[in-house]
């Protein structure tokens, strides 16, 4: 059985170290599309390179030294595409016999492609789709849609920034003619609308939930890291509570200045009359109205008149201002302040510290920094309080059980590692212990002439004597030195074979002597 165990062991141990010391597999892709995971193992295959599939089959491990060589086969044969086709469409085809709807959709599938691919590069996007929508230009038609765009992205349980999310759009808006970020739909494989694309505009951030979570979370570690320097680290807690504006909106405003006037233009018209008409000195007589008769004696009046007319234009100073005011305006901030007290250690270093709350001095100040930090606005109702608290010990002292948590924090690759250490140095203890060891210790008793040469040779009872005398031929003498004719035997005899008489003699000192024998034989069993 010990020998069975020993083999086991030995068989476990060198197993076990051809496992540790061969190289470990390495991860070739990931997320991989199932056709193209399908295309890469069958290169793979004949190549006679190993690989192994993990997950649903869209991520292939290979040996790591082996790495680079299957990277660049796959690559040289084009097989990874992450599941888009981009420009290289139209290395192979021709153009020949393709109408104009197919080549339309084919520069459309290559650009959509091609920003996928733009898009996959991004830091925490594991997956993207893009589809692109480009409205037809109908026939006699003077305006046309703007074109639109759907992003789908996977972040895998990430949640993306505001800025992460308007890089995005800003990348498919400027590939496209015509297409405007704002007109860009963002969306996630969970389901969630990151950005809605729609005609103005509108918040940017993934929602106004996340916007007002991210602003509160700056707001908060300023006035943090301001405090916690004069109050010192974990002796405070911040707490910020924002009102955020998340519509958009854009006013337009025209004034008129009367003090601002400019003449403009300037026109003057003048007019003068003359009147010679005569008027007559007498009254009509008969011989006035004789035809032929001379005309009545008149007198000229010469009366003239004269008329001036000027026109003055004046232009008004115009201003007209056009505001568009952003979504994320902050209309109101609450911020809650706890500081604790200060702890003095005993002068023993032995008994406990002795707390003293903050000075209403030092409350004034911290008061003033914080809201100095927030830019504090009493008009648009921001309220600062700022309290000094003496905190529990229990939460004061969780730093320093965060820290040791963090010490503790390994990594999978890390616990993979010291279990199979773990198992070596249990392996190795079972081999020293269950193989080494008997061997050694039956190593020691073939030195010394086997286990009848140590059982003769060493301490036992009286029936070791005994058992020696019988051995060398003689009697038995229980209690007392060998007879003579013991001590006489030939000392051929005693070196040489063991004859039928010995061997009897043996089984007769058994039977006389059960109690010596069976001792002499449970010490030749315990040192094998």
């Amino acid at each position: 059985m010990v020998l069975g165990v020993g083999a086991g062991v030995a068989a476990v141990l060198v197993l076990l170290m051809m496992r540790v010391g061969q190289s470990p597999d390495a991860l070739l892709y990931s997320n991989l599309d199932l056709k193209e995971a399908g295309d890469i193992t069958a290169s793979l295959e004949q190549a006679g390179i190993k690989y192994k599939t993990q997950g649903d089959g869209s991520t292939i491990m290979v040996n790591r030294d082996e790495v680079g060589t299957a990277r660049m086969m796959v690559a040289q044969k084009g097989l990874v595409t992450s599941g888009s086709v981009g420009y290289e469409l139209f290395d192979n085809q021709s153009v020949l016999g393709q109408t104009e709807f197919q080549q339309n959709l084919n520069e459309k599938r290559a650009l959509e492609g091609e920003l996928s691919r733009n898009i996959l590069s991004f830091r925490g996007i594991s997956s993207a789709k893009v589809m692109i929508a480009l409205p037809r230009r109908e026939m006699f038609a003077s305006d046309t849609a703007e074109p639109t765009a759907a992003v789908t992205v996977g972040v895998g349980g990430r949640a993306l920034t505001g800025d992460q999310i308007q890089a995005i759009r800003n990348v498919v808006a400027s590939s496209v003619p015509g297409l405007k970020p704002e007109r860009v739909t963002v969306t996630d494989t969970a389901n969630r609308t990151l950005a809605a694309g729609s005609a103005d505009g509108g918040f940017s951030a993934a929602s106004a939930s996340d916007a007002k979570n991210e602003a509160e979370m700056q707001l908060q570690a300023r006035i943090l890291d301001i405090v916690e320097g004069v109050v010192g680290p974990g002796a405070a807690r911040v707490q910020v509570t924002a009102e955020i504006d998340h519509s958009r909106a854009t006013t337009q405003e025209q004034r008129f200045d009367p003090d601002g006037q400019v003449v403009r233009s300037t026109s003057t018209n003048g007019t003068e009359s003359t009147d010679t008409t005569g008027q007559p000195d007498g009254g009509a007589t008969a011989t006035n109205n004789i035809p032929g008769g001379a005309p009545p004696a008149t007198t000229p009046i010469g009366s003239s008149d004269k008329a001036n007319t000027e026109t003055t234009n004046y232009e008004i100073s115009n201003t007209t201002t056009t505001t568009i005011r952003e979504a994320g305006e902050v209309q109101k901030l609450a911020v809650a302040v706890a500081v604790d007290g200060v702890w003095t250690p005993a002068a023993d270093g032995q008994g406990e510290p002795t707390f003293a709350p903050r000075s209403a001095e030092d409350i004034a100040k911290i008061d003033a920094l914080v809201k100095a930090a927030i830019g504090f606005d009493q008009p648009r109702g921001d309220q600062v309080k700022v309290e000094a608290i003496r905190f529990s010990r229990d939460t004061s002292g969780a730093g320093g059980t965060e820290a040791k948590a963090s010490m503790l924090d390994f990594t999978k690759n890390d616990i993979m590692r010291g279990v199979e250490l773990l198992v070596l140095l249990v392996t190795g203890l079972l081999l020293i212990f269950f193989v080494l060891r008997p061997l050694l210790k039956s190593a020691t008793g073939g030195a010394g002439g086997g286990p009848l040469a140590m059982a003769v040779a060493g301490p036992g009872g009286p029936g070791v004597t005994q058992l020696q005398a019988t051995l060398a031929g003689g009697q038995p003498m229980l209690g007392g030195p060998p007879s003579e004719m013991d001590q006489r035997l030939d000392i051929a005899r005693i070196e040489g074979q063991v004859k039928a008489s010995s061997v009897k003699k043996v089984a007769e000192f058994v039977e006389k002597h059960p109690d010596e024998s069976t001792a002499i034989l449970r010490s030749w069993v315990h040192e094998s």
